[in-house]
């Protein structure tokens, strides 16, 4: 369809604090019920409803239904590496209670970003890729895996032939929040992920995105890349 790009619409969307709660909450990259996203955001479950039919419209978000229950989540990354862009450019504010505090923590250090590692050990194992030249960071903010990087991947299990076949972008770096720097990625960031979350390296806190090391991530990271 030819046009203008409607910004307008999309500062309406960005505009109510519960649907960017909502919003932040899908950055995840999991399914979650409309009960999970109300209550999560503390409002009601009709108001979650019609927050999130608005972001469907835009094409923001996709559902799944199975049995009585309607799943959401992001329709695709460029919503969430929106979020985590503005989020780097947004003015800081205070944090006022102990809870947030904790809260803020546990994001920096760890988390998720859609399907990605975020957070302090995302960009620290971004940094000793590009520190080990097992990917090189190009003029235009492009990445470019190198022979080594690939075999570094395939010696821990991850198979760059069949991520390439992905549709996709195959690696690309990502703006990082709370480090205002890279973590990696593109379907060999997602690759990754799925390799700590299948290794049982990482576990997700189901209250946010943060997620932490268990002693077996912790042993990975300390022994195998070196952060």
């Amino acid at each position: 369809m030819n046009g203008f790009p409607n910004l307008q619409a999309v500062t309406k969307i960005l505009a109510d604090q519960s649907r960017l709660n909502i919003l932040t909450i899908l950055m995840d990259g999991k399914f979650h019920t409309v009960s999970e996203l109300a209550k999560k955001t503390k409002i009601q479950t009709h108001t979650a409803s019609y927050h999130l039919k608005q972001l469907h419209e835009l094409n923001w978000i996709s559902n799944y239904k199975q049995g009585r229950n309607v799943y959401y989540q992001l329709s695709s990354e460029d919503v969430a590496e929106l979020l985590e862009k503005l989020m780097t450019i947004s003015p800081i504010k205070e944090i006022k209670s102990f809870n947030e505090n904790v809260a803020y923590k546990k994001l920096k250090m760890a988390r998720s970003c859609y399907t990605h590692l975020a957070g302090a050990i995302g960009v620290d194992f971004f940094n000793f890729l590009t520190q080990n030249n097992y990917v090189n960071l190009l003029e235009n903010n492009t990445l470019e895996l190198t022979k080594a990087g690939t075999q570094y991947f395939e010696t821990i299990g991850i198979e760059i032939n069949q991520i390439k076949k992905q549709q996709g972008i195959f690696i690309k770096p990502c703006l990082d929040w709370t480090e205002k720097t890279f973590h990696l990625g593109g379907n060999l960031g997602k690759a990754f992920l799925q390799f700590c979350q299948d290794k049982n390296y990482i576990i997700s806190n189901k209250e946010n995105r943060s997620i932490h090391l268990t002693p077996a991530g912790e042993h990975f990271f300390a022994d195998k890349i070196s952060v």
